[in-house]
């Protein structure tokens, strides 16, 4: 989930929220300032339901970045890099760069985030006790009661046993730790998670037709986990089949770079219509390289006129990176969580550009892997390590356009 906006960093963890969380906080505060706060707590003025209902959302939020931050710290703990925490309309996310090493970290990741909701769960009912005991304000009580019951809705719901909740994960690391398979264990816990997805519709859909509007974010919710377990049980295979290989094995060596400074027109005719390519990294008039065009990105912008390359590029910062002799997983995970790029990534030796890897670069990889299970004596005597990969010459055409020495 990429964010719309930075907020900062919380002990060098960059947090930002998508553009979602801010309708869902809209939603959010419509509902209690004029249905939830006034049925439960009449006489009020508007101006006090809506400073009250602001506030409790923002504490809410400040629960769900509470939630993210104990995964982030166990994570770190763990020896697993995290790069960043999201924020957005189904809760938060936390971009970890690399997975737990053993069953028990996993574990200790996932579960630390279900147990901090949980824990503010009762700090919140118990505040809202004590202010009742104490003859309080009644908006106050029912703000307190509010919170409490939805951190631990938020607990309880984490903990469903499906990819990609901590429920899931807890799965995965059980499963992981029983039979000693970690694709297996993701196996098992996708698996689960689009059962769990497939339960959430079920239900939502009987509500709807029982008159409940508000069950569409059952079936919403069983929507994303569906889809959300596919990606990630699809995302483990490509992982475990090239998982062997490094980036220097998949690459398209030494792209043709275009200047930054290109105008748009120049851009489309002579470039991605006459080389026949749909990317080019770019280069300043410094040497440096600054970022990457796509023809998707071009077909995205609306004011082409008197417009140069970069104006429509996605900068460096925004491009997935790696090196030659990174692992293959861990430049996949980079190329998942950049927001820029359309799925290819730019590969560095140094500060000098050598590569490229776009889909097709991983399809190609993906087709010899396949090829090699499926004829593994022929494979043996043919392509006896990664290195046969650089061999195979790059395919021609993908979904998201032609390939060459360019990431298409």
């Amino acid at each position: 989930m990429n964010e719309s906006l930075r907020l900062g960093t919380i002990r060098g963890i960059a947090v930002g929220v998508n553009w979602s969380l801010l309708l869902i906080a809209g939603l959010l505060c419509w509902v209690l300032a004029a249905v939830t706060l006034p049925d439960a707590a009449p006489h009020y003025g508007w101006a006090a339901y809506t400073i009250t209902s602001a506030l409790m959302v923002l504490l809410f939020f400040a629960a769900l970045l509470a939630h993210e931050l104990a995964h982030s710290v166990v994570a770190r703990r763990a020896g697993v890099e995290v790069e960043r925490i999201t924020l957005w309309l189904f809760g938060g996310v936390s971009q970890l760069r690399g997975e737990a090493h053993t069953p028990a970290s996993e574990f200790q990741i996932a579960i630390v985030g279900p147990l901090t909701s949980l824990v503010l769960a009762l700090a919140f009912l118990g505040l809202a006790g004590l202010v009742a005991v104490v003859n309080g304000p009644t908006l106050a009580v029912v703000a307190a009661a509010w919170l409490g019951g939805i951190s631990l809705l938020l607990a309880l719901f984490n903990l469903l046993p499906g990819a990609p909740l901590d429920g899931g994960r807890v799965v995965h690391a059980l499963v992981w730790r029983r039979t000693g398979s970690h694709e297996r264990a993701t196996e098992v816990a996708c698996r689960s998670g689009q059962w769990v997805g497939y339960g959430l519709v079920a239900v939502g859909v009987l509500a709807l037709l029982g008159g409940d509007i508000l069950a569409f974010w059952f079936v919403l919710i069983g929507w994303f986990l569906i889809v959300a377990a596919r990606a990630e049980a699809t995302h483990e295979l490509l992982s475990d089949a090239l998982a062997p290989l490094r980036v220097r094995d998949v690459m398209t060596a030494d792209p043709i770079v275009a200047p930054a400074d290109l105008p748009i027109d120049d851009l489309l005719e002579g470039w991605f219509i006459r080389r026949g390519h749909s990317a080019f990294p770019l280069r300043s008039a410094d040497g440096r390289i600054e970022g990457l065009v796509t023809l998707s990105g071009l077909r995205r912008a609306r004011d082409r006129g008197g417009r140069v390359a970069r104006d429509v590029a996605d900068g460096i910062d925004r491009v997935a990176t790696g090196a030659p002799d990174d692992p293959v997983p861990t430049l996949l995970r980079s190329m998942g969580t950049a927001p820029g790029g359309d799925g290819r990534a730019l590969i560095f030796d140094a500060d000098q550009l050598v590569g490229i890897v776009s889909p097709s670069d991983l399809q190609r990889a993906l087709d010899v892997v396949a090829l090699r299970r499926a004829h593994p004596r022929a494979a043996a005597r043919s392509a006896p390590g990664p290195e046969s990969l650089r061999s195979v010459p790059p395919a021609s055409t993908d979904a998201a356009g032609p390939t060459g020495r360019t990431a298409a």
